[in-house]
């Protein structure tokens, strides 16, 4: 996890919520550190990028009230 969190510059705890959350799978063997493989990064950052932004507001178009 400190490659990880090294390289996309995230606290180790912020990993250890998403961990908890259920946002990012782990693994942990043993007493051996919690490890992230690259297939379960990528689907979290896959899942981050295809999150839609907040839309615009959507414009009216000026109506005229034609008697």
């Amino acid at each position: 996890m400190g490659r990880v969190s090294t390289k996309l510059q995230y606290a180790r705890s912020n990993f250890r919520m998403l961990i908890t959350d259920g946002k990012l799978r782990a693994s942990r063997i043993s007493s051996c550190p919690i490890r992230i493989s690259e297939v379960n990064l990528q689907v979290y950052l896959d899942g981050l990028a295809n999150m839609s932004a907040p839309s615009a507001p959507a414009t009216r178009s000026a109506r005229t009230n034609r008697p």
